[in-house]
């Protein structure tokens, strides 16, 4: 199941002229157009935000490294930004962002698709936090102020459909 839930030619992370489009979907894509990994951990109803230092707070993921797969990218990476050990509890949805026109110079990601997978983890240890080079914090945010942080704005119906995922295990 694929469905289609949102689609952008605004959004300012967009090679120019570009679109993302945003699906819940059970389904990878082709693992060459996969680029950055994500989990959306949750504690209850409270999910786990990481506050970088060159983005302030965000959903805990980041680069697929050569010959990893998305889903142990996505649990290095909440590890690396949060400390939380976790597990893959199953793919909430993806977003590809198109370039739509000439692959434009010093490009880092797929052309002219790259996607961004998102995974609802479950928390198995919440270890000691450290600073590091790249986050500078971690918190869980309840519901209501989860919504008011602008990634989560952006991402907005991938988060609530992992919220609503986990509302209905309990």
């Amino acid at each position: 199941m694929k469905r289609l839930v949102k689609s952008d030619t605004t959004a300012s992370f967009l090679p120019r002229p570009g679109e993302c489009r945003l699906y819940i979907t059970d389904e990878l894509p082709d693992l060459v157009q996969c680029s950055t990994a994500f989990g959306f951990v949750f504690d209850g109803d409270k999910v786990l935000l990481t506050r970088l230092r060159d983005r302030d707070w965000d959903i805990p993921g980041g680069v697929i490294d050569p010959g990893e797969t998305p889903d142990v990218a996505a649990v290095r990476e909440v590890w690396e930004e949060t400390y939380a050990k976790v597990e893959i509890v199953e793919l909430i949805g993806i977003q590809e962002v198109e370039a739509l026109g000439p692959k434009p110079a010093n490009y880092r990601w797929p052309y002219p698709i790259s996607v961004q997978v998102f995974y609802l983890c479950k928390l198995i240890e919440l270890c000691p936090f450290e600073v590091n080079t790249e986050s500078i914090e971690r918190q869980f945010f309840a519901p209501e102020a989860a919504r008011k942080i602008p990634t989560m704005r952006n991402h907005d119906l991938i988060y609530e459909e992992g919220l609503r995922r986990v509302q209905l295990k309990h």
